[in-house]
């Protein structure tokens, strides 16, 4: 594959990458070549014309690298097709046309940020972005860009259309949440409401321990990784969970790692799993890892984060240093990477000033973990 403007590190280790939106830009031209030239976020260039078309998709889709067609949006459509999964998974997918008049957001306009991108891309070649979600056209509101925002997983995506639905009749939409600042935040005044006493809520944003009942009661192993889309919503309809009603729950833990160099994933994930077990903090509530820079290749905790679908962020010992708070030091960590304490200071770091501790430091012979709550978004 051809490289564009970007960093090597950048272009191989996928959960950093994510973060800066790297977009994999396929061309069939010369001409579209040109024009994937002149896109000025981090690309890799895919070359159509020298083959590897198949294994970039395989792997954007595996990955979720969102990914950019210059050509016909016939062409992009018939070779995604056979990747598509779901809404909730499936990367961000946009096409131009080679004479960049348009940029069209294909699959994945609000979860996978194709809407976003596409505007983005627009911009940069001079285009016009095409977006053609209901709820964009109709400049309302969409609630899994509420949900992403607010940093809540969805439990139950199917239900999605239910939202939408209601909200483009114009209806206010009950919601039965504990936090009631989400309710009341600007852009959602005009569509969402507090649930009324005995009425039963069109979106429900459950507390972490009624998710753990859930996953339970519903046969899905809550210190697991959410089984998929509709293996789970299966399930949740058998144990009586209603289709009419969207489930959401905060992914608020951020989890800190430290490890020994070359520690694989096989060690630290079944020790995540005991600690989340021995807490009862549902796995699915994760939404970050964290750690040093010097780890900032691990394969270990990259695949960690694989396994998790989520963000990796790393740090450098100033920053870590920096963190104020109460953590267990050891001379041997700070002689090594130049900070005393590893998982609980990237912890700490990452979910922010009105975080609160809920694990410290926890240790194998090779592995340390801390979990931290994130405070208000």
């Amino acid at each position: 594959m051809k490289k564009g403007p970007v960093p090597f590190f950048i272009s191989v280790i996928y959960y950093r990458v994510q973060e800066i939106n790297l977009v994999r830009v396929i061309y069939f031209t010369d001409k579209a070549a040109d024009l994937a030239s002149q896109i000025t976020e981090y690309t890799d260039l895919v070359d159509g014309r020298n083959g590897g078309v198949e294994d970039a998709l395989r792997e954007a889709f595996e990955k979720k690298i969102d990914l950019a067609f210059i050509g016909a949006a016939g062409i992009a459509v018939r070779l995604i097709a056979p990747y598509i999964r779901d809404k909730t998974s499936d990367p961000a997918v946009i096409c131009m046309d080679e004479a960049g008049r348009f940029v069209i957001s294909l699959l994945s306009g609000h979860l996978g940020g194709a809407n976003d991108l596409a505007k983005r891309v627009a911009v940069q070649i001079g285009a016009t972005p095409v977006i053609t979600t209901a709820t964009d056209v109709g400049h309302t509101f969409a609630v899994d860009i509420f949900a992403k925002k607010n940093g809540l997983g969805i439990l139950n995506p199917s239900a999605i259309k239910t939202v939408s639905s209601k909200v483009l009749k114009g209806e206010l939409i009950p919601v039965k949440s504990a936090d009631q600042t989400l309710i009341y935040q600007e852009e959602c005044r005009d569509f969402l409401r507090p649930v009324k006493e005995d009425e039963r809520p069109v979106i429900n944003v459950v507390d972490g321990g009624w998710l753990l009942s859930l996953l339970d009661i519903a046969g899905i192993d809550p210190y697991m990784p959410l089984p998929d889309r509709y293996t789970r919503e299966d399930l949740l309809l058998n144990c009586g969970v209603s289709d009419r009603c969207l489930y959401l729950y905060r992914q608020d833990l951020a989890v800190g790692v430290g490890c020994r160099k070359g520690t694989p994933i096989d060690e630290i994930f079944p020790f995540l799993k005991d600690v989340l077990k021995n807490k009862g903090l549902a796995m699915a509530r994760i939404g970050s890892v964290s750690s040093i820079d010097v780890k900032k290749d691990e394969t270990g905790i990259l695949g960690l984060c694989g396994v998790l679908k989520v963000p990796y962020h790393t740090y450098t010992a100033g920053e870590l240093k920096a963190v104020k708070g109460n953590f267990s030091p050891s001379q041997f960590v700070e002689e090594q990477v130049g900070v005393d304490n590893v998982c609980e200071r990237a912890a700490a770091l990452t979910a922010g000033v009105t975080g609160e501790k809920i694990v410290g430091k926890m240790k194998t012979e090779r592995v340390t973990i801390s979990i931290y709550r994130r405070g208000s978004i």
